[in-house]
């Protein structure tokens, strides 16, 4: 099975390959392989520009829900700010872990799925 990043905008688009990006555009061999990629596509959009992490913040442009085992979403990642993996959370500084969260908005969510019939 293969696997590949998809993103879909906040306007209600169905899910689709990311395009323009050549880090995230691939098929990869393995979920871990995709999860990697898809952090350098999140880091590049988010993190990678001269911006103070309250600007980041504000200027962000995707994000992707983490999940556990289950299926039951853990945390909104944003990319790897500073060395370290960067979750947005709410003002009581717990993670977001709804899509719907209102400084969400306008962003782009991304995923790793299976293609099918690989």
């Amino acid at each position: 099975m293969k696997f590949q990043i998809v993103e879909k905008d906040d306007y209600g688009t169905d899910w689709h390959t990311v395009m323009y990006e050549a880090v995230a555009m691939g098929r990869f061999d393995t979920q871990e392989d995709a999860l990697k990629a898809a952090t350098g596509y999140l880091t590049q959009r988010n993190c990678n520009n001269p911006l103070t992490k309250d600007e980041k913040k504000n200027a962000s442009e995707v994000f992707m829900m983490m999940k556990d085992a289950s299926g039951e979403a853990t945390g909104c990642f944003m990319g790897v700010l500073d060395q370290e993996d960067w979750y947005l959370t709410d003002r009581h500084g717990k993670p977001v872990t709804d899509p719907r969260y209102f400084e969400l908005e306008g962003k782009t969510q991304v995923a790793v799925r299976p293609v099918r019939g690989t």
